[in-house]
């Protein structure tokens, strides 16, 4: 049930209408997930959703945020849901993931460092307008959360493919290294 609720939110694009504003970082759940985007990727302001049931940010890069004078970042939009501390979490399982997402057809990669690592072949293109279908989504579990994520890209872009993981495993590396250890 926990991983149907980690899918749900790592799904999740509603953000509000408004001005972009990027931020370098964004900590959840009394600091003990700090989310934060690979080289040139900041977290959307506007998109910051803090509640009992959950947390969310979304990610693009920083110069789509209208941050000036940063690194170029190929064009992609990084969704983070963290679930509440939960002291039975475990390392999400792929091959659950893929269960969770049925019927839609999904890849399982190879499993690392706890990271549940899938590529979803539909479905991108109903979160992000004008996305290609491909997308990927991950899980693991960071200081007792089960945190989402998932990686869109516009249609025909790399995002979909092996860039698009990368993209993902870089993500999980980042939000790993800016919160604390356990």
């Amino acid at each position: 049930m926990l991983g149907l609720g980690m899918m749900a939110l790592a799904g999740c694009l509603a953000v509000p209408a408004g001005k972009p504003q990027a931020m370098a970082a964004v900590a959840f759940h009394e600091g003990a997930v700090v989310v934060t985007g690979p080289r040139g990727y900041c977290v959307d302001a506007a998109s910051v959703r803090r509640g009992a049931s959950g947390s969310f940010a979304l990610l693009a890069s920083c110069a789509s945020l209208g941050q000036t004078g940063g690194v170029y970042a190929d064009p992609a939009v990084m969704t983070v849901s963290v679930l509440p501390r939960a002291a039975s979490a475990q390392a999400p399982d792929a091959q659950a993931m893929a269960r969770a997402l049925a019927p839609a057809k999904v890849r399982v990669a190879p499993e690392k460092d706890g990271l549940a690592v899938v590529q979803v072949m539909q479905g991108g293109d109903a979160a992000l307008p004008g996305g290609d279908p491909v997308h990927w989504r991950a899980g693991l579990v960071i200081n007792g959360h089960l945190v989402g994520l998932a990686v869109y890209g516009p249609a025909g872009q790399g995002v979909s493919g092996s860039e698009g993981q990368a993209l993902l495993q870089a993500l999980a590396r980042a939000i790993r290294a800016a919160s604390p250890a356990s």
